[in-house]
């Protein structure tokens, strides 16, 4: 977090997610994972592991590396 603006960092895959209009529970249906385990992945607090990134990446239509979709977005700051 940054302590001086009052705002943290968000991965990519929140950013895409919310581009695509979907909820956290939607997208985690769509990858077959459960909405706490991709709550806990969208903060950062559990990887998302190979298999589980390449499904929510699918859920996602995303094209690029998976692993980029669980990067700091460095543009896009949440306020808390």
């Amino acid at each position: 977090m940054d302590e001086g603006t009052g705002s943290k960092p968000v991965l990519r895959v929140v950013v895409e997610r919310r581009k695509m209009g979907l909820s956290q529970a939607a997208l985690a249906r769509a990858a077959g994972i459960n909405q706490t385990s991709m709550s806990k992945v969208e903060r950062g607090l559990e990887p998302a592991f190979p298999y589980r990134g390449k499904r929510i990446a699918e859920a996602l239509g995303w094209e690029g590396n998976p692993d980029d979709l669980f990067k700091v977005e460095e543009s896009s700051y949440e306020r808390y």
